[in-house]
């Protein structure tokens, strides 16, 4: 008489509780990229609304003088960012990220402007350079960040030589030096992306966007 044995084997259900568990982190990842993506993208329309207003702003007159990040909040640059003692001197603005924004003109006679955005993952910086390229005039990436985002005035660092006109990065920057990924004639340069992107330390990046009178 044979006897027949019900149910599944111990080989069987681990290979089920396996199938499952990589189903259930496949499905985990793709939900936290999605909703990443989804701040990327809230991000890098944010930016465009800000770049838009503060241009906008700005187009009558020859430079670019006294913008900061107050003034841009008084245009209301920033309406879907966090932002804390609005109308002082002391004003913040928080992207979706965590990190701080900055917001000012370059050298003393400004033809041109800068918003930067400090602590980006590093997993996400080619996505915003890619989105930031058809709003921006130039891109400069930070690896690691900048030290004090917040009241940026614009780094001694970077300056913008208008015969070329150019920006350029001075030798000997503080920390790690900056890297142009657009250069005010040029277009994004994949390969300059992917080492400044690359190149990030404490795995988060600094983006610069600029806008300028020069182009």
């Amino acid at each position: 008489m044979k006897i027949y044995q019900s149910g599944y084997t111990l080989v069987e259900l681990s290979v089920a509780l396996t199938l499952a568990g990589a189903v259930v982190l496949a499905s985990i990842s793709g939900t936290t990229w999605l909703i990443d993506q989804q701040r990327i993208n809230a991000l890098s329309t944010q930016n465009a609304d800000a770049i838009k207003r503060l241009d906008g702003a700005y187009d009558q007159l020859p430079s670019y003088a006294g913008l900061s990040l107050r003034q841009a909040v008084s245009f209301g640059a920033f309406s879907h960012f966090i932002i804390e003692q609005r109308g002082t001197p002391n004003v913040t603005v928080t992207h979706p990220f965590g990190g701080a924004v900055g917001v000012a003109a370059v050298n003393s006679a400004p033809l041109t402007w800068g918003l930067y955005l400090n602590a980006i993952p590093a997993r996400y910086c080619t996505d915003l350079l890619f989105q930031a390229d058809p709003m921006s005039d130039a891109l400069v990436v930070f690896p690691g960040g900048m030290a004090n985002p917040i009241g940026w005035s614009g780094p001694s660092g970077i300056t913008v030589d208008a015969n070329v006109p150019a920006i350029t990065i001075a030798a000997g920057f503080a920390g790690a030096a900056p890297r142009i990924v657009k250069n005010l004639t040029g277009n994004l340069a994949p390969a300059a992306l992917a080492a400044a992107c690359n190149s990030a330390n404490n795995n988060v990046v600094g983006v610069l966007l600029l806008k300028s009178k020069l182009r």
